[in-house]
């Protein structure tokens, strides 16, 4: 079972670098890179980001980056970091992109890994790479993105260099141009390597197939070292010639304030953000005069029930003065990646009036590799696959799910270092995901499960973890939850087992509304009926046996995915009670 093959489409510049003025020439002093000062939102236009790249490409020359020589660079999410990025790749370095959470230890092992010579890091992460280069690195010389004493900066290039024109490019569009060390939720970090080739064409296939052009901003707020970002936050619109605006943080009110005056048309995220910043609207709804907010339900009802009874989303039209109030009326659209998006997130945005689509990829595929395009996104699925990707389904079983690989420009060349696992994932020019997917009729790819996740029982049934999720996840009464493997009473059979961050203010109303207190029995016997009740839809064999409340919510990776390790043993719980269900 696959897809219908098409042909990938031709990347206006052949390496990574040139992006830089091939955006100068088209858009030329339109604005670009963004940051919030005191005076509003500022930064660099298309023709000053190709200058100010040269000029940094000249410093790291300067400072001995040879062709091949890997180079870390660690910072937060700004105009200078994608900046950088480019510079290092023009004077034909290798981009090592770190995580800013990471510590010492953590980005020493990378960087000795890797076999890096350079560092590029903001003030704020300077510390931690002096840390490794005393304690490890004796040879790493490091470059500040801010004005330090003692190092090479930013600021003395663009002062040295500020005519510096391009440098003449000996590369080919399939050298190696970034190592990206993931360990995703499971497993060793392992170094994705990426040549200008993948990042060119996935980025070049995303320009064409959405609607983002002169004209749009993206608000950045995901971490720009994931590929997810950096693609389409970054190469994307310096392709099309949209401008980025980097939001201060995650802080919720920061964030509502970024977007409301940033003017931002398109905004990328994760699931958890979105329903979060959801909650966020409904309780303002909440919050208004009594005859506002009879007014805004009943229009929320009528769009609701038109969607319902004709299929057609009339929320754009009938709800824009909602959306006038939250401050986000200029977004028309919102991205969502890196995990699933419930369906009753999806319909919360559409019948607000906003177009949400959702999409799926990973690092290994730079990283896109399907996405609902906004004319023709539904939830429920990943998307069709983007143009000049191909899919397939390897082994279906009955039902028609089997693991999915992807073949196209944008698969990656290997792991660093990491012939074996390579050689796991990398077969006959196709790359296994070791994600678990059925089409569906209308060709969609939909997400069934991962085949580390999956969950087998002695009689034989396969049970994929996050067909339940979807499920606990739509109660009122959760915020999280995961579904794993885990034994029975007597420690026999493997059963289902269901870990639930309780959404306590939530439960907290339900208590007083009944006259109770809010305490641990409460919520397990709240949260043990609401399970049981939403796992009826589902064939005995895949019901909840077991329910382990958690006081914490789950250690998330910085893209907001659940660290799935070892919950099956609750290793970290630190469970409220455990309790059977089923």
């Amino acid at each position: 079972m696959r897809s219908p093959r098409t042909a990938a489409p031709t990347p206006v510049v052949r390496l990574l670098p040139q992006l830089a003025d091939f955006a100068a020439r088209q858009y030329g002093d339109a604005p670009f890179l963004l940051r919030r000062s005191g005076e509003g939102w500022a930064g660099f236009t298309f023709a000053q980001a190709a200058r100010a790249v040269h000029a940094f490409a000249a410093l790291l020359a300067r400072q001995g980056v040879r062709p091949g020589d890997r180079v870390g660079l660690q910072g937060e999410n700004r105009p200078e970091w994608g900046l950088a990025y480019l510079a290092i790749l023009e004077v034909g370095g290798v981009v090592v992109p770190l995580d800013v959470q990471l510590k010492a230890q953590e980005v020493g092992e990378i960087l000795a890994t890797a076999g890096a010579t350079h560092a590029i890091a903001s003030a704020r992460q300077l510390p931690v790479l002096q840390s490794v280069r005393e304690g490890r690195l004796r040879h790493l010389h490091i470059v500040s993105l801010d004005p330090v004493e003692g190092l090479p900066t930013w600021d003395e290039a663009q002062e040295c260099f500020p005519d510096e024109p391009a440098r003449e490019l000996q590369a080919d569009p399939d050298d190696l141009a970034v190592i990206i060390f993931t360990s995703g939720t499971t497993g060793q970090a392992k170094g994705v390597m990426l040549s200008h080739t993948n990042l060119l064409s996935n980025a070049e296939g995303v320009a064409r197939s959405i609607d983002c052009g002169p004209g749009d901003r993206m608000l950045s707020v995901l971490p720009i070292h994931h590929t997810f970002e950096s693609t389409i936050g970054f190469l994307c619109t310096l392709r099309t010639g949209a401008s980025v605006a980097y939001a201060r943080g995650l802080d919720s009110k920061q964030l509502r304030e970024d977007m409301r005056c940033s003017g931002a048309t398109i905004f990328v995220a994760v699931p958890l953000l979105y329903e979060k910043l959801l909650t966020a609207i409904h309780r303002g709804i909440e919050d208004l005069p009594a005859p506002r907010r009879l007014l805004v339900k009943s229009l929320l009802g009528a769009t609701r029930l038109v969607r319902w009874t004709t299929g057609q989303r009339i929320g754009r039209s009938l709800l824009h003065l909602v959306r006038e109030r939250t401050g986000l009326h200029r977004i028309r659209i919102f991205v969502s990646g890196a995990a699933p998006l419930a369906p009753e997130v999806f319909w919360g945005y559409t019948d607000l009036g906003w177009t949400m689509i959702e999409g799926y990829g990973l690092t290994e595929t730079s990283p896109v590799v399907c996405f609902n395009p906004p004319a023709r996104s539904n939830p429920g699925a990943v998307g069709w696959p983007l143009v000049g990707v191909e899919v397939r389904i390897d082994s279906p079983d009955a039902e028609g799910n089997g693991e999915l690989a992807v073949r196209g420009p944008n698969v990656m060349l290997g792991y660093y270092g990491n012939p074996v696992a390579t050689a796991e994932v990398l077969r006959d020019g196709w790359f296994y995901t070791g994600d678990l997917v059925r089409f569906l009729p209308d060709g969609r790819v939909k997400i069934t499960g991962r085949l580390k996740n999956m969950i087998a029982t002695a009689a034989g049934k396969k049970i994929y973890p996050e067909e339940i999720e979807v499920q606990l996840v739509n109660s009122p009464y959760v915020l999280e939850a995961v579904v794993a493997g885990g034994r029975d009473a007597r420690g026999e059979r493997e059963e289902v087992h269901a870990h639930i961050y309780p959404n306590l203010p939530e439960l907290e109303l339900l208590a007083r509304s009944q006259g109770r207190t809010c305490d641990d029995a409460f919520v397990e016997s709240v949260l043990r009926a609401d399970v049981e009740g939403r796992c009826e839809a589902l064939a005995p064999y895949k019901r909840v046996k077991r329910l382990i409340v958690r006081k914490q919510e789950f250690p998330k990776t910085t893209t907001g995915k659940i660290k799935r390790q070892d919950l099956s043993a609750d290793a970290n719980a630190q469970p409220v009670r455990a309790a059977g269900v089923a």
